[in-house]
């Protein structure tokens, strides 16, 4: 990891950077260094980064605990301070994969797989409340954290709504777009289980064959409780997690 040194040449300080604890620029610094070293890499040691950003080992430190906190880092006694990527805990809240991702600090994209009009199917049609003939749109997308592959997600919408994804950008958030257009998602169904990856699945994911994958079935509704989407997505087991918080004391207190 080669270090970056400003010539009095270069390009004038942000204003907020005389104000900002040096421990949170050496942070942003390395968070977006990690982010493209290969997980499982070695980082120089604490007096090396020390004297690489000329700080104290104290200070050094502190950027290092946040980047541990963040899942970004893993310190090993006796061995050294490696390279790793966050998991992401799918919370109770409604949201969706790109605020997931930009909350946990992680810059989320998506591939465009696929895009047709196909027929509804049963399952599908009882889900959007159509018939078993009436087409719908049918969409694949591999998508990203920090430029590596999170999941595969295979996305079914009414057919009304073919002009809004005509309209935009398929690539980016399609909550985001839906929004746009005046569609606001406020409720959802999730079922939660473990499937083995299929062989395809597993090379987008960059897992072995078999793996185990989270496969997470949500359905979507808007505030009229009609379906805007019926989404199924296949995460990597070693990225992804599911935490709900039950009981009382989450909304009373706790009990005497």
């Amino acid at each position: 990891m080669s270090s970056r040194t400003a010539s009095s040449s270069g390009p004038l300080a942000s204003p907020n950077s005389a104000t900002m604890p040096k421990y949170v620029e050496i942070l942003n610094e390395l968070r977006d260094e990690f982010r493209h070293a290969p997980s499982g890499s070695r980082i120089p040691t604490e007096r090396a980064l020390a004297t690489r950003f000329g700080v104290s080992r104290m200070t050094l430190r502190q950027a290092l605990d946040e980047l541990q906190a963040e899942g970004r880092v893993e310190r090993v006694r006796g061995n050294g301070t490696f390279v790793r990527r966050p998991t992401v805990a799918m919370g109770p809240r409604l949201t969706s994969f790109t605020e997931d991702m930009r909350s946990r600090g992680l810059m989320p994209s998506s591939r465009l797989l696929g895009l047709s009009i196909v027929p509804a199917g049963a399952d599908v049609a009882d889900v959007l409340g159509v018939a078993a003939d009436d087409e719908v749109v049918w969409m694949e997308r591999l998508r990203f954290a920090d430029g590596e592959p999170m999941c595969v997600e295979v996305t079914q919408l009414p057919r009304r709504l073919q002009r809004v994804l005509e309209r935009g950008d398929l690539e980016g958030s399609l909550h985001a777009l839906l929004k746009k257009e005046g569609i606001d998602i406020t409720s959802l169904t999730r079922c939660v289980r473990a499937v083995a990856v299929e062989p395809r699945e597993a090379r987008l994911l960059d897992l072995p064959d078999g793996a185990p994958t989270l496969e997470v079935l949500d359905v979507f509704y808007d505030v009229e409780g009609r379906c805007v989407q019926r989404a199924s997505s296949r995460y990597r087991y070693d990225r992804y997690e599911v935490m709900n918080q039950i009981g009382d004391r989450f909304t009373h207190g706790h009990r005497p």
